[in-house]
């Protein structure tokens, strides 16, 4: 068997899978640690993808040859692309039967895959730290989406004759019907895990987020539009935030949270060991930004930096915040840096 369209376009994603695994050993203790910034969780949603797949997709073609070895066959071929692969037998050595179940071999290792990191997630007392937990659950995501639905798409519209149409058109309605339940059934769970409230409340809290906190994501020199929120308040605030931040140094991490009267604005960053915030907060007419600075974890300290009535515009707005981020910036552990002002 060549290698075929699908064989080059899994390699291309091979290639570019190199640049992540090379960034994620250089950055492994600091993602993994007990931090966890969004910078971290870019890092991890992108391994969860260039590198937990693959695997999968390799015991996904294991899966078939063994169930051809268990039913007395000779794997006779094999391919393996990283994100695409095959298995080889002569299909006249199994029966229908045998051939549904071969062909759903590959299938039933990914949901096993996906249960077991999901038990790992949900499961372990204690929970494991937010990062191992958002890798496993990209991963649970990433792969069932495939497996269950770009995969079975694929098959049916190119007439690959893999795997689901093997399964669904195999010659036994009864064996094809009782998998189509199951894999109805499992997508519908996936809905109503991704709609339930508590689910995802629960899932916030074992991945490190915030609820509540409508995070404005990535906001690095201005590469990537802030996503549309619902307050006039909140998208001043937003728009602010995307463009204090183009050029600055190092990563920020912002997030606009609503309050009754108003909205809260989060920039934080770290440099010289030392995580560091401005706080933009609107109440009404009015704006107040303050600034912090975690040089002893344990005892953050806090200034206010300026209070600004009638609101500022967007353009004054961003000016304020970004004088107050270099102020922030300068900081440095000293007692009587943030003693009061006579």
């Amino acid at each position: 068997m060549g290698l075929g369209p699908f064989g080059l376009i899994s390699l291309l994603y091979v290639v570019l899978g190199v640049r992540v695994v090379i960034q994620l050993i250089r950055s492994w203790r600091t993602t993994f640690d007990t931090t966890f910034t969004d910078a971290d969780r870019a890092l991890v949603n992108q391994a969860a993808f260039f590198v937990l797949v693959p695997i999968s997709v390799a015991l996904h073609e294991f899966g078939h040859a063994v169930a051809i070895w268990l039913m007395g066959g000779d794997v006779l071929g094999w391919g393996y692309y990283g994100f695409a692969g095959f298995v080889a037998f002569n299909p006249q050595q199994f029966s229908e039967p045998q051939r549904i179940l071969i062909a759903a071999a590959g299938t039933i290792v990914n949901i096993v895959l996906a249960a077991l990191a999901l038990w790992l997630v949900f499961g372990r007392r204690p929970p494991m730290r937010a990062a191992y937990n958002e890798l496993l659950i990209q991963f649970v995501v990433i792969s069932l989406l495939n497996a269950l639905i770009a995969y079975p798409l694929l098959d049916f519209a190119t007439g690959l004759n893999g795997d689901w149409t093997q399964m669904y058109a195999g010659g036994e309605p009864v064996l094809s019907a009782l998998i189509l339940v199951i894999h109805v059934g499992i997508l519908a769970a996936m809905f109503w895990a991704w709609k339930n409230p508590g689910v995802r409340a629960r899932i916030d809290v074992l991945t490190g987020r915030r609820p509540g906190m409508r995070r404005v994501a990535p906001v690095r020199n201005g590469d990537t539009p802030p996503r549309t929120v619902a307050t006039p308040t909140e998208r001043l605030l937003t728009e602010a935030a995307q463009r204090v931040t183009d050029g600055w140094p190092q990563r920020v991490q912002a997030g606009v949270q609503a309050t009754p009267d108003g909205a809260v604005l989060a920039l934080s960053w770290e440099r010289e060991g030392a995580q560091r915030a401005v706080l933009a907060r609107i109440a009404g007419n009015a704006l107040d930004v303050s600034g912090v600075a975690a040089f002893d974890p344990a005892h953050p300290q806090r200034r206010m930096l300026g209070r600004f009535a009638p609101l500022p515009d967007a353009d004054a707005l961003t000016l304020h915040l970004r004088l107050a981020m270099e102020t922030v910036d300068d900081w440095q552990p000293a007692p009587t840096m943030f003693a009061p002002r006579p």
